[in-house]
């Protein structure tokens, strides 16, 4: 497994991994999402960091 981007300055780390040439994993705290292709990999990293941000408080969800 390759480390590809990690984010640990936010309320939990954020770590995408491959796997192999065609599959990912997305770790979030000890929430761990394995086998996942690329566009599935990128939608499940989105997801983790904009609720991180959320959960530190630098996304405002208040609406207009």
């Amino acid at each position: 497994m390759k480390i590809c981007a990690k984010f640990d300055n936010l309320a939990y780390p954020v770590t995408l991994l491959q796997n192999s040439r065609k599959s990912f994993t997305v770790e979030y705290g000890a929430q761990v999402t394995k086998d996942l292709t690329y566009s599935e990999a990128a939608a499940e990293l989105g997801a983790c960091l904009m609720h991180a941000m959320a959960c530190a408080g630098t996304l405002d969800n208040s609406g207009k």
